[in-house]
């Protein structure tokens, strides 16, 4: 029992050793995967965010030039409107003028304020660069000293009574002149640096828009190819592993009891589909128990590897081996006659009472017990063949064992 047992604990304990490994295999490509989803799902964000900036600088870009543009049709309206006032003698008609101007003047500061502060709309502020700075602010340009002086004109100009020559004054001219060349070249400069600035910091946003779609797909490749790779090659081969498991034997690598019983059916059907004979061998080793008692399992489990493999080398390439449970074998001999099947079946018990095993105290030799049986023209199904088979086994180590009953 002690050999056994032994071997019980030693797979008991590759079995927790795989276990293990399994599970550390596994914790290790869960952690890639949620660690490489959580990536992508940053980036993604990420570039959400920035294509929102973009969509923000867009709308900011066609707010400034709108702006500039309405500030030159302002300073043109007021141009425009201080004339008719210049002219008109008629006071209620001025007076009607007058509000005019003060309305269109309000909104040209205001529209001024706006660019000057950045603050294009009630949410989003412009960042300013140097260039549109010193525009606003430092020499030639002077825009916001040209504005400001032009909101004054027109306040002065109103401010004046009516007079034949008003119309010829210094501070009419200079709006007129302001109007034609000095505010609008630098309102249109100023839309001009606006739009380039804008797309400067476009073009940079949507690089890193690139960048970070790069990374998501290298992120998404190297999780196909390190993780899900790796991935399906396990399961290919824990698949296979299963396979082998459900269908053959661990001990001697044959059909187990399932398997060998479905191939029956399979070649069954196929023989008589065809017309062919088919018949079937069963195997016992005889004194195993014997065996097992003096020797241990581990001995016993020895002689049935080697049954299986004079089995292995003393068939034909359409002979189909399995073991049925404990010491018992079958082997399916499909286009062989009763006679054939006798004929292998004695080989078979030959060559393992010839081979020599070695064990504790020497070699030690095993005898075979077979029983044969062939499809006749009653039998349904394989089983009706097997059984017949498996009965004559019986019969054989009922006789005196280490003999062939065909029937």
């Amino acid at each position: 029992m002690f050999p056994a047992m032994f071997l019980l604990t030693e797979i008991r304990a590759g079995l927790i050793r795989e276990s293990d490994i399994m599970s550390t295999g596994k914790n290790k490509y869960q952690n890639i995967y949620f660690s490489s989803l959580a990536a992508i799902a940053l980036l993604v964000a990420a570039s959400h965010i920035v294509i929102d900036s973009i969509v923000s600088e867009e709308s900011l870009m066609v707010e400034v030039n709108e702006i500039g543009g309405r500030q030159r049709m302002l300073s043109e309206r007021i141009v425009h409107l201080l004339l008719e006032y210049a002219v008109e003698k008629d006071p209620a008609i001025q007076a009607n003028i007058t509000r005019l101007i003060e309305q269109t003047n309000s909104a040209f500061d205001q529209t001024h304020k706006l660019l000057i502060r950045g603050q294009i709309s009630n949410t989003d502020t412009v960042v300013f660069e140097n260039n549109i700075d010193a525009l606003f602010f430092g020499e030639p340009e002077y825009l916001d000293e040209k504005a400001r002086l032009f909101i004054y004109n027109t306040r002065e100009v109103l401010s004046h009574d009516w007079s034949p020559d008003l119309i010829s004054s210094f501070y009419l001219k200079e709006l007129r002149e302001a109007a034609k060349e000095s505010l609008h070249s630098g309102l249109d400069e100023l839309a001009s640096l606006y739009t380039n600035n804008s797309m400067t910091r476009i073009t940079r946003l949507r690089i890193v828009v690139a960048v970070m779609l790069i990374t998501v797909i290298m992120l998404v490749s190297g999780i196909g190819l390190f993780v899900f790779k790796p991935l399906f090659s396990r399961i290919i081969v824990q698949q296979d592993e299963l396979a082998k498991l459900a269908y053959r034997d661990s001990l001697t690598d044959l059909h187990n009891r399932r398997s060998f019983f479905l191939e029956a059916e399979k070649v069954f059907q196929q023989c008589q589909n065809d017309e062919l004979p088919f018949s079937v061998l069963f195997l016992d080793i005889d004194f195993l128990k014997v065996i097992n008692d003096s020797f241990g399992h581990a001995m016993g489990d020895k002689v049935i590897e080697e049954v299986a493999r004079v089995c292995m080398d003393n068939l034909g390439s359409n002979d189909i081996p399995g073991r049925i449970g404990g010491d018992e074998f079958g082997i399916l001999l499909p286009k062989r006659s009763l006679q054939s099947a006798t004929t292998v079946a004695e080989h078979l018990r030959h060559a393992m009472s010839a081979n020599k095993i070695p064990g504790i105290s020497g070699y030690m030799q095993v005898s075979l017990s077979i029983g044969v049986a062939s499809v006749t023209g009653r039998d349904k199904n394989a089983f009706e063949t097997i059984n017949r088979a498996d009965k004559n086994l019986y019969e054989a180590k009922k006789t005196g064992r280490n003999l062939i009953i065909a029937a």
